[in-house]
């Protein structure tokens, strides 16, 4: 069914692991949002080029740790550290300044403008750089959606087509084109192949394991443990907004990430 689906055949589900986590580029240390509920008292560090994967049961707030961390939920404590030096995300706004970026859990409803074209999706988080006086630069636009269209390997006719006409998974594909643009050092994902097929799941992956080897630092909210389990270097597993604990991916099992889970419930 995967052979016809796709067009070819999916010996391997996940893709060759062949980043290599170096030194510590984000020390978050005991994270707590101000509004309830959210996550309370969340330390972690993420490294270069490391996946560090975000499991946990619905209602474990994983996707309200990577707002607060982005900064479109206001934090009530704690600290984050870049490059060892402080840095502190009062909004998208600054944390895209900082070197963060965002992928929603709710593509069609927060991630895309579905009446605009790919151009619009691809340029938008970057339009500062598009000014050329009171206008915007048409040229770079248009050199700027090429790169993500050929990068990111997306299937459209052309950069005028409305994004609502692709697929789920070209959908994020660009997004994810759009993001990097910004030239961020931290990616948050949440999410990022829920309802996209078997075959483009394989190249967001290969996509997340390209963007590691470059020495960015990606987290990856997923409620797919083979997913995680499958892509990650480590696993942190939040129960009731609580961190229960890391796992390196070595060690890590199913049972053990469903324990952690359970642990605050």
């Amino acid at each position: 069914i995967i052979q016809l689906m796709v067009g070819r055949d999916l010996t391997d589900r996940f893709p060759p692991k062949t980043n290599k986590p170096g030194e510590v580029l984000l020390d978050v240390r005991n994270l707590t949002g101000k509004y309830m509920p959210t996550c309370m008292d969340v330390s972690f560090q993420l490294r270069k080029g490391e996946i560090l994967g975000v499991a946990g049961l619905v209602g474990s707030r994983r996707t309200e740790l990577l707002e607060t961390i982005f900064g479109i939920a206001h934090h009530q404590s704690g600290e984050m550290y870049m490059h060892g030096k402080k840095v502190e995300n009062k909004d998208a706004k600054t944390a895209i300044k900082n070197g963060f970026a965002l992928l929603t859990e709710e593509r069609r409803a927060t991630g895309i403008f579905g009446g605009m074209s790919i151009q619009f999706n691809s340029v938008i988080a970057n339009i500062k750089n598009y000014r050329k006086g009171l206008l915007l630069s048409n040229a770079k636009m248009k050199e700027d959606t090429k790169w993500v269209i050929d990068s990111m390997h997306v299937k459209t006719p052309s950069q005028k087509t409305h994004i609502r006409t692709l697929s789920g998974g070209n959908q994020q594909k660009v997004i994810l084109g759009r993001w990097l643009l910004t030239k961020p050092e931290v990616l948050l994902l949440d999410e990022p192949t829920r309802g996209i097929d078997v075959g483009a799941k394989y190249e967001i992956y290969q996509l997340i394991i390209d963007l590691a080897q470059e020495d960015k630092g990606v987290i990856v909210v997923s409620s797919e443990m083979p997913e995680l389990l499958g892509i990650c270097d480590r696993i942190m597993v939040m129960s009731n907004g609580h961190l229960a604990g890391i796992l390196d991916v070595k060690d890590a099992t199913q049972e053990e990430i469903m324990r952690l889970a359970a642990k605050y419930v």
